[in-house]
């Protein structure tokens, strides 16, 4: 749809953050030569607020996702300049049409629903939550620990919420898991007993 958008739905579906987090993300707590996202706020009801477990946290981010932030940021810069204004370390990564200079975010309600006519439009049943859950089923999925999982997506707790929410994924990667050691060990002689005759 715009290059902004597709930069917020990729960051979401490799961070798994919340809506709300996205939201309230502004560039200063973007370190992109460290390839980190440091998410301490979040936008709620129209105001900034905690994150919603009260805890900061940072993700890592990888090549490719550090390579779209920094277009983004180039671009928001650009726009800005063209406004007779720039880019801070207090602009928002994201925002509304309603505020092109970046000093508001886009409204966590009009990022979903965004994502929902979207979808819609191109005839897929999903929302944009299920990119959350794609990350984390991603992830775990590939055996990654439930400690590292619990901690990108802000989950409380260890990991507790983390195996509440994703068991049926955690189940099938332990099932994978017990299939490729059984497929690494050696075979026993088989035997052949009355029965099988």
């Amino acid at each position: 749809m715009d290059d902004d958008w597709g930069t917020l739905v990729w960051l979401v579906m490799t961070t798994g953050m919340r809506p709300g987090e996205l939201c309230g993300l502004r560039f200063g707590r973007l370190h992109l030569d460290e390839e980190i996202i440091d998410i301490r706020r979040s936008w709620v009801d129209g105001r900034e607020k905690d994150t919603k477990t009260h805890q900061a946290r940072r993700i890592a981010l990888d090549s490719e996702t550090v390579a779209l932030l920094r277009e983004h940021r180039a671009r928001v810069a650009e726009r800005l300049a063209s406004l007779g204004t720039r880019l801070t370390d207090q602009s928002f990564v994201f925002s509304g049409q309603r505020t092109p200079d970046h000093s508001e975010p886009y409204s966590p309600n009009a990022v979903t629903q965004r994502y929902a006519s979207m979808a819609a439009r191109a005839g897929i049943d999903t929302h944009l939550h299920a990119l959350r859950h794609y990350s984390a089923a991603e992830l775990l999925t590939a055996d990654v620990d439930l400690r590292t999982v619990a901690s990108r997506l802000g989950h409380g707790a260890g990991g507790a919420t983390t195996l509440k929410v994703y068991a049926a994924w955690v189940a099938a990667a332990d099932r994978q898991t017990a299939e490729i050691l059984a497929s690494r060990m050696p075979r026993p002689p088989l035997r052949t007993t009355p029965s099988d005759f």
